[in-house]
């Protein structure tokens, strides 16, 4: 991570820094809603830095592409959850605010990471990275102020220790991303293993450190089909096949959706629960969020959803009703595949997660390059293997550097007026 000394990066590296932090760091009274006013901070920052210089002007037609596409989904169920309003009104006092709030917060993390993609081009990636790595660094130093090496120990080895200065709720994520992000700019862009080595050794210590089981396995779940479309996209790229790759990506997409309806259907049915019992699986107290919200649904083909926001009003309403240890307030149900189902419904959810996974991956290889469709592919597909038992669906810095990530592949040498637009 080399660069030059830059007032403008250094400041960009500070502000992200202030954004990631926990309240458990105690480096500044740390909110709820500081990530997005730091977020809104970096927007103005540098928009008015892209004004003075005179970039306005020249955003990258890809990169407007791109931006579009990842911000149509959001709009869209923004006006059905409207539609389903109208039909079915939510009784909760303040749901359209709720409605409202989230769409913008979806909107906001798209537009923070195209500015800052604007301004900076690809040494971004790298500047946000180090920011990640001192937040984290932090994490560690302060951890270790608070007991000495045996209780940093006893917060790594004791799971009755919840609740460390460690576990970085969205970092963890965050960095995993990276880590695909890094493979795949060794494996498919071809850098140089000395460019990525330590990036990946400082991400996975890091990965390590936080604690997060379900970014664990998900890691774990989706390297090998990282290592598969690869191995296909070696394949089909030497006999000069490469759109094959889509068929792939529409075959996995297709057998992970049913997976989610299954998975669904197993939550609905009792299944998971008896599963869970069985196996002496500690679900931090998941299934009782779960069971709690059990009757806002049913599994049913017209089952047209609630409307998003839904989900987080219903916790709002009921969580000191469900009498949970730890419970204290509205923390989302840690379930973001179970949350869109019933916020969408069965056949939204359906055409929602096909086009985040297989449809934009189609327009990305058609508009933008047949690599990138196949980062694409990976971080979607990461990062809904996430919303399987958590709730970063709603972590703003989670989402704006997932976008920023993908914003970078725009940087490809493929020319948008060049690409074959048929069958699009």
């Amino acid at each position: 991570m080399k660069f030059k000394f830059n007032p403008i990066a250094i400041l960009y590296i500070l502000l992200v820094y202030l954004e990631l932090a926990t309240d458990r760091q105690h480096l500044y009274p740390v909110t709820y809603m500081t990530k997005y006013y730091i977020g809104i901070l970096i927007i103005v920052l540098f928009i008015l830095l892209l004004v003075s210089l005179g970039k306005v002007i020249f955003v990258n037609k890809k990169l407007l592409y791109l931006a579009k596409i990842l911000a149509m989904p959001t709009i869209v169920l923004f006006f059905y959850s409207v539609l389903l309003h109208l039909m079915n009104p939510v009784q909760f006092s303040g749901y359209f605010s709720r409605l409202s709030s989230m769409t913008i917060f979806g909107l906001l993390a798209i537009f923070q990471a195209m500015v800052v993609f604007q301004f900076f081009g690809q040494k971004v990636v790298d500047y946000t990275f180090t920011a990640i790595s001192l937040s984290y660094l932090t994490s560690i130093i302060v951890a270790y102020s608070q007991g000495g090496l045996s209780q940093f120990i006893l917060m790594l080895t004791d799971v009755s220790f919840n609740g460390s200065v460690l576990e970085m709720h969205e970092v963890a994520p965050i960095t995993a991303l990276f880590i695909l992000y890094y493979l795949y700019q060794y494996f498919i862009k071809e850098n140089s293993f000395s460019a990525v080595f330590r990036k990946i050794l400082i991400a996975l210590i890091i990965l390590f450190l936080s604690l997060k089981r379900i970014v664990f396995l998900s890691v774990l779940i989706i390297i090998p089909v990282f290592l598969v479309i690869y191995w296909y996209y070696k394949k089909v790229s030497k006999l000069g096949k490469e759109r094959k790759i889509l068929s792939l990506l529409n075959a996995f997409s297709l057998v992970f959706i049913t997976g989610i309806f299954l998975y669904v259907y197993s939550i609905k049915s009792g299944f998971i629960y008896t599963f869970i019992q069985e196996h002496n699986i500690n679900s931090m107290a998941r299934t009782d969020l779960w069971k709690g919200i059990e009757s806002t649904y049913s599994f049913t083909p017209i089952f047209m959803g609630r409307g998003v926001g839904f989900a987080s009003k219903w916790m709002d309403n009921n969580w000191m009703t469900l009498n949970i240890n730890g419970l204290t307030g509205s923390m989302g149900i840690h379930n973001d595949i179970l949350k869109s189902y019933i916020e969408i419904g069965f056949v939204g959810l359906s055409i929602y997660f096909y086009t985040l996974l297989y449809r934009n991956a189609k327009r990305i290889f058609v508009k933008i390059g047949h690599k990138e469709s196949f980062i694409y592919f990976v971080l979607t597909m990461f990062q809904m293997l996430i919303w399987f038992t958590d709730n970063i669906s709603i972590y703003h810095n989670f989402l704006w550097i997932l976008n920023l990530l993908l914003f970078s592949l725009t940087n490809s040498d493929t020319e948008l007026e060049n690409l074959d637009f048929k069958n699009f």
